[in-house]
Order: structure tokens, then C-alpha cells, then sequence
């Protein structure tokens, strides 16, 4: 039997993270999602193609869009960078183009319900309100360097660097407070 060993950046802040709810009336909900794989993916236009028949899912060629099949989710970074979000099994083998697991590099945030861009307003210079529902951006959050994903209904995935998520954390939890 192999025992996982893995340590979540967050994984002692799930008690805090849920009393966020009750403290909030349900409003507002925050969770980590830990050790979700991440793939960062980068392919010029020839082979945008062949990335995508690998990967299983189209690649978004839309600046800070989203698209998701099933449970992988690919977001547009750049023009030649995407980040692939979920999905299991071995890392793909690129031919023509470039793929590096990332997953350990970030940890996921999960914002919920309808004061979740109020919150985030206070750290954040985009006007999330704007976005719409299928959106990414890479931006700065109370000075941490994140990626933002917004999920249909009312979610705002963030992805902070792990070295980041304790620090990123506590600022979520301390601007609750002030909300």
C-alpha cells in the first residue's frame, strides 16, 4: 500500500476556510482545491493542432478565455501559453510542441457565491465584474502574482504559487473580516 505523503500548502486553514461560510450567511464560501494537476502548455500556431488532439480539449485562442471538456479546463495566458487545468494519467508526450507539469508550483483557491468578487475587489485592480463567466487572467492579488479563473455560476478559482498561498491566505481571511 503506498501512503500519500503529499502536504497541502493550505491544508491546516479547512476550518477557517469554513467558518468563512457561516460568518458570511452562505454569501461566501472559500476552499482549497489541493493538488490539482497543472500543465502548463506551449505551442506556436502549427502545432496548436496536434497540442490540442493530444491533450483531448481545444486550446483557447482568445486572449483570457476559458474552455473545459470534461474535467480538463484550458486557459489562454498568452499567445503561444496555455495552462491545462485537471485530467489524470501520464504527462503527453508533445511532438512539435512543449508541455511541463506545474501542479506542485501552485495551489488552488476557491472562491464561492455572490460576495466573491466583493472580496476580491479589494486586493485586485481588475474589475472582475466585467469578465463574464468563461474568463482567466494573470494579475497581482494583495501583491501576490495569481491567476484568475472565473467557473460558472458564481466561482473565481485563484491560483497562487504555493511559497505564496500561506501569505494569500491570511489576507483573504483578514479582508472578510473587513467586508
Amino acid at each position: 500500500m503506498t501512503v500519500d505523503q503529499r502536504r497541502s500548502p493550505l491544508g491546516g486553514l479547512a476550518e477557517e476556510f469554513a467558518q468563512i461560510a457561516v460568518r458570511t450567511g452562505g454569501r461566501l464560501r472559500i476552499a482549497e482545491q489541493p493538488y490539482l494537476r497543472q500543465l502548463n502548455v506551449r505551442a506556436g500556431a502549427d502545432a496548436l493542432a496536434a497540442a490540442a488532439a493530444t491533450l483531448g480539449l481545444a486550446l483557447p485562442t482568445t486572449p483570457n478565455t476559458v474552455i473545459r471538456t470534461g474535467d480538463l479546463t484550458a486557459l489562454w495566458l498568452g499567445p503561444d501559453d496555455w495552462l491545462v487545468l485537471g485530467g489524470q494519467g501520464p504527462e503527453p508526450t508533445p511532438v512539435g510542441w512543449g508541455v511541463v507539469d506545474v501542479s506542485a508550483q501552485r495551489t488552488a483557491i476557491v472562491l464561492s457565491g455572490p460576495a466573491a468578487v466583493g472580496l476580491l475587489a479589494h486586493g485586485c485592480a481588475l474589475d472582475l465584474e466585467r469578465m463574464g463567466s468563461d474568463w482567466c487572467a494573470q494579475t497581482m492579488l494583495a501583491r501576490a502574482n495569481v491567476v484568475l479563473s472565473g467557473f460558472p455560476p458564481d466561482e473565481i478559482r485563484v491560483l497562487v504559487r504555493a511559497s505564496f498561498a500561506s501569505y494569500l491566505a491570511s489576507w483573504l481571511l483578514d479582508a472578510v473580516m473587513a467586508m
